[in-house]
C-alpha cells in the first residue's frame, strides 16, 4: 500500500457547467476527435461540415491570431495552426493541427500550468519542417491555463 508524499494535491472536482472539468477523454478519444477535425474519418460529411464551421475565425485579434468558435487560428511563417488549449489546476491540455500539412498533435498532462500549448506548437512546426517561430503575438499567455 502506498504512502502519501507531502501535502495532497489540489483536486478539481465538478464545476457548475459541463465542459469545464466534467467531460473526461482518453488519448484515444482525443486522437479520434483530432482526426475528425482534420477530415480524416470515413464518410462523416455532416459532422465534418459542423467541425469546419467551428474552426472558421469569427474575430481577428491581429494578422497572426484569429479566434473561431473555441478554436484558435494561429499563423507564423508559412504555417497555419488550428488549436485549442485548456487546463485546470491539475491538468494542462493541447490539441492542434496544421490543416494544409495534415499534421496534428494532442498533449495531455496530469499537472497544471505546464507548457502544453508552446510545446504542441513547436512540435507542429518541427513536423512541418517550418523554420519560423511559433507565434503568440496578441494572445494572452497560451500556457497560463
Amino acid at each position: 500500500m502506498g504512502k502519501p508524499i507531502g501535502r495532497p494535491g489540489e483536486e478539481s472536482g465538478t464545476f457548475k457547467w459541463p465542459g469545464a472539468g466534467q467531460i473526461y477523454s482518453s488519448s484515444r478519444d482525443m486522437a479520434t476527435f483530432l482526426a475528425a477535425n482534420m477530415g480524416e474519418l470515413p464518410d462523416r460529411r455532416p459532422m465534418e461540415s459542423a467541425m469546419a464551421l467551428a474552426q472558421q475565425p469569427v474575430f481577428t485579434v491581429n494578422p497572426h491570431f484569429k479566434q473561431g468558435l473555441a478554436w484558435q487560428d494561429v499563423s507564423a511563417g508559412n504555417l497555419t495552426i488550428v488549436d485549442k488549449n485548456g487546463g485546470l489546476p491539475n491538468t494542462s491540455t493541447y490539441i492542434g493541427f496544421a490543416p494544409q500539412q495534415k499534421l496534428g498533435v494532442v498533449i495531455l498532462v496530469n499537472r497544471g500550468k505546464q507548457r502544453a500549448t508552446g510545446i504542441g506548437r513547436q512540435i507542429l512546426h518541427a513536423l512541418a519542417q517550418d523554420q519560423s517561430k511559433p507565434s503568440t503575438e496578441g494572445e494572452a499567455d497560451p500556457d497560463s491555463d
